[in-house]
């Protein structure tokens, strides 16, 4: 029999979320931190809706996950299957198990096409594409490049979303894009949202709206695409379902919890299979050793990568004060809303958990639309990424 390796503190996940987690980990003096990853691969998302709509280059998206593993780091290549809290186990997809003081767990969400009928064959050769998958961007791209006249559908729904905001982003810039190039008096544009409001924040809905307006866009609130069919979308909506003609279609994914949390029993009545937490303290509500964030976890709030970087900070710090059993700090709900509202221009609306506006800039005007808030989303944000957040400096 082997020996079961046993962590300090074992990471599950090697997105934004596990990977900054476990630089963080080590840079807080954590002797020794695993992280389990089965991804040889490392995707930047954000910077998906830029080479989706072509005004970045797809090179720039992903690096390989070995380079940023952090020194002292052990990478598990495997998936996580279970977790036994009551053993501090951990079950990988290789037939090993591994053993923690403390767990973070961050495996994000996963898309499930099959919860949209038509979605996967229309992604493949129909009218359907999306910027959330770098299997799809080129393709997207073309797409969006190629559509000269007709209906273009864009779709935009409330929780869970990974980055509800950013699908706006492919809508605008491909709007931009159409205007400058003529073709936008001959297409149709429809956003198709599920929720009440185009956002949840009055001051964010109405930047939106006036771009939205500025471009003729037709918004369908209350509705969604319930299908696509060869050459239409199926929608559902106040006024019944009907289908409509669509020359494209353009998706914000459905998203479904990690199969890990349901199976090791760490998700709660009313999480739809999502990790249950503690909004506030981000420790799991029945294993004080267990800790969760990222688009995994039913935190309540948006899943952005902004809000992201708070919850790794104030979930490592918490798991140093947990163990020296002093007061935990809180996380109130912080997240950002990056919006291109054309090729060179952006809003970065900050808010918290009570939808109240935040800056992290004093002074300075986040939520109107600037080239300045472009800059720093599509080339400062990047290298602060790889080189600040990933290392856990940021």
């Amino acid at each position: 029999m082997t020996t079961e390796q046993k962590h300090d503190v074992l990471v599950i996940g090697g997105g934004n979320g596990g990977m900054s987690a476990a630089a963080r980990l080590r840079r807080r003096g954590c002797p020794d931190v695993g992280l389990v990853e089965p991804s040889e691969v490392h995707v930047y998302k954000p910077l998906q809706n830029y080479v989706a709509t072509g005004t970045a280059p797809a090179r720039i998206l992903a690096r390989d996950q070995a380079s940023l593993v952090p020194d002292g780091v052990r990478w598990h290549r495997a998936a996580a299957v279970h977790v036994d809290p009551e053993r501090r186990r951990v079950l990988l997809d290789d037939g090993s198990a591994l053993r923690y003081g403390d767990l973070l767990l961050a495996p994000g969400a996963r898309i499930d096409w099959d919860r949209l009928p038509g979605a996967a064959e229309a992604l493949e050769d129909g009218i359907a594409v999306t910027a959330f998958h770098e299997r799809h961007l080129a393709r997207t791209e073309e797409r969006l490049r190629a559509l000269r006249a007709g209906r273009a559908v864009f779709t935009l729904h409330e929780q869970p979303a990974s980055g509800r905001e950013t699908a706006l982003k492919p809508l605008l810039i491909a709007c931009d894009r159409w205007r400058a190039s003529g073709a936008l008096d001959r297409i149709e544009v429809v956003l198709v949202h599920d929720g009440d409001a185009l956002h949840p924040v009055p001051e964010i809905a109405a930047e939106i709206a006036r771009h939205l307006d500025r471009y003729g866009v037709r918004v369908l609130l209350r509705t969604r695409v319930a299908a696509i069919e060869p050459g239409a979308v199926v929608l559902e909506g106040p006024a019944g379902r009907r289908t409509e003609r669509a020359e494209l279609v353009h998706l914000l994914p459905p998203y479904a919890a990690p199969v890990l949390a349901a199976a090791s029993g760490l998700d709660a009545p009313g999480t739809d299979g999502f990790l249950a937490v503690d909004p506030e303290t981000l420790r799991h509500p029945a294993h004080e050793r267990i800790w969760c964030v990222g688009d995994a976890a039913d935190l309540g709030d948006a899943r952005t990568g902004g809000a992201l970087r708070h919850q790794v900070r104030i979930a490592v710090e918490n798991i140093r004060r947990s163990r020296a059993g002093i007061p935990l700090v809180r996380y109130d709900g912080y997240t950002v809303a990056p919006i291109a509202t054309a090729r060179r221009s952006l809003s970065f609306g900050e808010y918290d958990r009570a939808l109240r506006l935040r800056s992290s800039i004093p002074l300075v005007d986040g939520l109107r639309s600037s080239p300045l808030w472009h800059l720093l989303d599509r080339y400062a944000l990047p290298q602060l990424y790889w080189h600040g957040i990933l290392a856990g400096r940021a």
